[in-house]
């Protein structure tokens, strides 16, 4: 016995018996008494109904085929409008569309009656149909949109706004477009976005956007593939979640170690430690702590009154603070000295004294401005209180220095003073200084003269010509000139004076001198690298000074005094810089001075000078030439009588020639050699050498009286060869810190003290 049916089975059943002639087209027929979801046949071998009532399910049984019978979505629209009282719409290019497509599903289907909906939009976006719910409550109605129409790119518009709060509604929807915000504390929206943007498969209706600056992300698409999304990015945000304790404070007090030299290394190692965390935080990827976040950095700062270190730190890193303070808070065999004695090998202690005081107060300036502005993360600096306090004084007499500094600075400090006192490689420059000069002069001259003839009775006359070779006298007072007296200078001067019948005196003066000189100046001299060397080689002339004393006008004194010396020679300075390749960089200075003259007087004589200033490179043992100062001069001079000593032949008795040519020519040779043999073999071979060559100019005694063991057996005191004269060997002086008995102490004391020999 069927049992009846309710009123909705009647409206579907009426619509199933209806589907050739109702618009709608289908039937839905309640089978109440049908255990399972098939349907059997109704009387009269009709069909079975598209969709059936059974209880609180609908049984589908759609068409398979193409025929005007099965059903298509427009009819299937209008079933899901009378099952779930919802109101569709849509435009004439959708209904012809949904008219078009048909309803395809193998088999048989049971749904819930409540989820029928859900159904039916997965059936809707399987045929490229959306469903968008325009409306609340009771003014609701669902536009249907087809996805491949004109309007597709403006359907992401339409989507609804959904609170994250009820997103779990709209999981059953795959065909209706939402839009809300998911909020991400723990997670960077951005870098996210960027990396899962690869999961939007539509632009047109699906989007992921991250919020402003805020860690929120706006989802846009399908109700079910939102859902989805946010269920996904919450896991993800759960995931790097970091929770972080909150810090504790504890206070250390220090037994033996200083509080203020152990802070300072356990917040290196821990700043070593938090660096290489945020290494691997950065290598990892975006997910982990965001900027800005407290990471948990421990921090220590000293309370110098108790000796004490005051930690804020993790609970879980204290106890590693604790143990690594534990392990540097010991006690040593030998106690700290607070005050150290550095004897130094190279460098002068006071200008290293001043130095280092002078670098040292600005390095602690530097680090407390870094330590102000060091405000890493937003967090106040750490604490300074470990300031670095030392003394550098410099005792002269022994060439050391008084350190007074802890541990630590002294270790500091000695490092810096060992680079410091460091030997510099010195340089032996030799030079040559060459000056080359030759100067001619000739000097032809004729003088002519006639006077009174003796014992004439007629009045005569008188003529000469004067250049210089004679001075013309009156003997007899007469107040005529009757005198040649000639001017005796070097050279030829003869001629004839007076004559017995007719007097016609003439002079004949004839000169050439032809001087050269070659001066040599080989000066050698060893310098430090970067120091400056001078050789001065000069002659100096003595100047006076003529002054007024006494009387008064027209009667008055002078008196000639001492004004000092003018001086005149060989200045040279020269400066060399090692380059690292073993490049020598000179600065070479060389003044060249000679004096034109002898002083006369209170004036000095001529000076001339020739200056060479210039800064070169040149390889180890090179020589360098510094040439082409060169002095040409050539003078004419000729004294004649107007015309006629133009004539040719005729004129030579009536004028004086005289030419003067000077030449002057400088060349300058430098050689640096670089002595770097830190026993100074090298250069006790060039002494060797140099007092050899001394030894063949001067005699070997007297390079005895300047070095008395050059030459001699050291053992028995007899001469040796000096072919076969073994070099002396330096030994350097002790270096370092040194015991107060041991400062001053020679090399040859210290050896005796080191091996026990106090005799």
């Amino acid at each position: 016995m069927t049992q009846p049916s309710t009123p909705l089975a009647q409206r579907l059943r009426r619509a199933a018996l209806g589907t050739l002639r109702a618009p709608l087209g289908f039937a839905l027929v309640a089978f109440a008494a049908l255990p399972t979801a098939t349907a059997a046949p109704l009387q009269g071998d009709d069909p079975l109904p598209p969709i059936q009532e059974l209880g609180s399910t609908y049984v589908l049984n759609f068409a398979q085929g193409e025929d005007e019978e099965s059903m298509s979505l427009f009819q299937f629209t209008q079933a899901c409008q009378q099952v779930t009282g919802r109101q569709f719409t849509w435009n004439e290019d959708t209904e012809g569309l949904l008219k078009q497509r048909r309803v395809r599903l193998i088999g048989t289907k049971s749904i819930q009656k409540d989820r029928f909906y859900s159904f039916f939009q997965v059936m809707m976006i399987i045929s490229d149909f959306v469903c968008t719910e325009i409306g609340e409550d009771d003014i609701a109605v669902i536009k249907i949109d087809s996805l491949q129409g004109q309007g597709r790119s403006n359907l992401r518009a339409s989507a609804i706004y959904v609170e994250p709060e009820e997103l779990d509604d709209y999981k059953d929807q795959p065909a209706t477009l939402i839009t809300t915000v998911v909020t991400l504390p723990n997670t960077d929206v951005r870098q996210v976005s960027n990396s899962m943007r690869t999961m939007i498969t539509d632009a047109n209706t699906q989007q992921m956007l991250p919020a402003g600056t805020s860690n929120s992300m706006v989802l846009v698409g399908f109700g079910s593939n939102v859902v989805a999304m946010a269920n996904m990015l919450t896991i993800i945000d759960e995931a790097s979640k970091v929770d972080i304790p909150e810090p504790i404070f504890d206070k250390v007090k220090l037994e033996y170690a200083d509080a203020s030299e152990v802070q300072p290394i356990i917040e290196e190692l821990l700043e070593a430690a938090n660096q290489t965390a945020r290494n691997q935080v950065a290598a990892a990827g975006p997910q982990g702590v965001r900027p800005g976040q407290n990471n948990g950095e421990a921090k220590l700062t000293v309370d110098a009154r108790t000796n004490s270190l005051l930690i804020t730190a993790l609970p879980e890193d204290m106890p590693r603070i604790k143990e690594l303070i534990a392990q540097l808070d010991v006690d040593i065999v030998e106690r700290e000295r607070s005050y150290h004695i550095y004897a130094l090998e190279n460098v002068g202690a006071e200008d290293l004294a001043e130095t280092l005081n002078e670098f040292l107060e600005d390095a602690v300036q530097l680090d407390t401005r870094g330590a102000g502005n060091n405000t890493r993360g937003g967090q106040a600096p750490r604490s300074s209180t470990n300031n670095r306090e030392f003394v550098v004084v410099a005792d002269p007499e022994t060439n050391s220095l008084l350190i007074a500094a802890n541990r630590t600075q002294y270790q500091e400090l000695q490092a810096l003073v060992e680079r410091l006192d460091r030997r510099q490689d010195q340089v032996l420059i030799e030079t040559a200084l060459i000056e080359t000069s030759g100067s001619d002069f000739l000097d032809i001259g004729v003088e002519l003269g006639f006077a009174d003839i003796p014992g004439a009775t007629e009045e005569g006359g008188v003529g000469v010509t004067s250049f210089g070779l004679s001075t013309l006298v009156d003997s007899d007072g007469d107040g005529v000139v009757d005198l040649r007296t000639p001017n005796v200078s070097q050279g030829v001067t003869a001629g004839i004076i007076d004559g017995n019948d007719f007097s016609i005196p003439a002079l004949l003066a004839l000169l050439e001198t032809k001087q050269d000189s070659n001066v040599l100046n080989v000066p050698s001299v060893l310098v430090n690298n970067n120091a400056v060397a001078r050789v001065s080689q000069l002659t100096e002339q003595p100047t006076t000074q003529i002054t007024a004393v006494g009387g008064g006008v027209g009667t008055g004194q002078t008196q000639e005094n001492f004004a000092g010396y003018e001086p005149a020679g060989i200045t040279m300075e020269i400066s060399p810089s090692i380059s690292a390749s073993r490049y020598l960089r000179l600065n070479v200075f060389l003044e060249v001075s000679t004096f034109v003259g002898a002083v006369s007087g209170a004036i000095p004589p001529v000076r001339v000078t020739r200056t060479i200033e210039t800064e070169v490179n040149v390889p180890d043992g090179a020589t360098m030439v510094i040439g082409g100062i060169v002095i040409d001069n050539e003078a004419n001079t000729t004294n004649q009588v107007p015309w006629i000593g133009d004539i040719p032949l005729l004129g030579r008795l009536f004028r004086r020639d005289s030419k003067n040519k000077d030449r002057t020519v400088l060349y300058f040779f430098v050689t640096p050699h670089i002595l770097q043999d830190k026993d100074f073999a090298d250069l006790a071979e060039i002494s060797f050498r140099k007092k050899l060559e001394a030894s063949e100019f001067i005699g070997l005694d007297r390079v005895q009286q300047v070095d008395p063991t050059f030459g001699i057996d050291a053992e028995t005191g007899s001469p040796v060869s000096l072919e076969g004269f073994d070099l002396p060997l330096y030994t350097p002086p002790a270096r370092g810190e040194t015991d107060g008995e041991n400062v001053g102490i020679t090399p040859y004391e210290a050896s005796r003290k080191l091996s026990g020999d106090n005799d």
